[in-house]
């Protein structure tokens, strides 16, 4: 129960960051973050393996 209200935490606080970027007109986009790290081999692999983890922790139960 612990873990799963820290990464609801976690998620919130996020979302919150993406929100007060978007109103505010400056700072990064968590949309603008991962289009950056689209455009590299590194970053595209980080980003693979981030959704890995997300569907086999969260997603394929």
């Amino acid at each position: 129960m612990l873990p799963a209200l820290g990464y609801g935490l976690l998620l919130l606080g996020a979302f919150a960051l993406d929100v007060a970027a978007r109103t505010r007109g400056r700072g990064v986009t968590a949309a603008d973050a991962v289009a950056a790290a689209m455009r590299r081999t590194p970053g595209r692999t980080v980003v693979l393996l981030t959704w890995l983890w997300v569907g086999v922790h969260f997603l394929a139960r």
